[in-house]
């Protein structure tokens, strides 16, 4: 029986192996732009709106940045994504448990929509909600509510599951519970920078958690 009515599940670093790939359209971007690479700050900006990267990496050549970004990504996106194994095996069994299902994802929305189906995981989902589905993005709860009310799933009955603190803090703020994932940017770390309900080290540990 599933623990959970509804889930909502990070895109990149918890379903989709593609940190590689953000890190090596950064660093092609920074390159083509004259900026310095400076690969643990970069990463410290997975997860967040590219438009804060590039306010921050490249203040006044914001747009530039996210287009150049946006050219290596469609380069490097199809070569390089992958879920990481047992992922989708797990949504499978979870649709079939009668569990809605959606993605939140800092991703502008074409990059999100092209990494489902690349993936092969865009059926599972009911909604997947990149960075302009809402005005305001994580660590704030409203992409999470905007995402119930498509499932039609009360937060209490739903959980946030994500590799990073501000998928923890998106979750936290939206009144549902929270699942930390080892596998991604946080970590092991992310267990107490983000202090989640629950936190596995594996897509199988995460599948126990939510099938009982």
């Amino acid at each position: 029986m599933p623990k959970f009515s509804g889930l909502i599940f990070d895109l990149d670093g918890t379903l989709s192996d593609s940190v590689p790939m953000i890190l090596k359209s950064s660093e092609s971007t920074h390159a083509k732009m004259g900026i310095p690479w400076d690969e643990a700050a970069v990463t410290r900006f997975i997860g967040r709106p590219l438009y804060e990267t590039g306010a921050y990496f490249a203040p006044g050549r914001v747009d530039e940045y996210i287009e150049t970004f946006r050219e290596y990504n469609m380069v490097y996106l199809p070569k390089m994504i992958k879920p990481f194994p047992g992922v989708v095996s797990l949504l499978a069994k979870l649709q079939e448990s009668g569990v809605a299902l959606a993605i939140v994802t800092s991703r502008l929305q074409w990059g999100a929509d092209w990494s489902a189906e690349i993936l092969g995981i865009g059926s599972y989902f009911t909604a997947i909600m990149g960075v302009e589905a809402s005005e305001r993005h994580k660590p704030d709860a409203e992409p999470a509510l905007l995402a119930l009310e498509k499932l039609g799933v009360k937060p209490a009955d739903a959980a946030f599951i994500g590799d990073a603190a501000v998928d923890i803090a998106c979750g936290k703020a939206a009144g549902m519970k929270t699942i930390g994932v080892s596998w991604g940017v946080g970590g092991e770390g992310l267990k107490d920078e983000a202090n989640p309900d629950y936190f596995v080290n594996s897509v199988n540990e995460l599948g126990r958690l939510l099938l009982l």
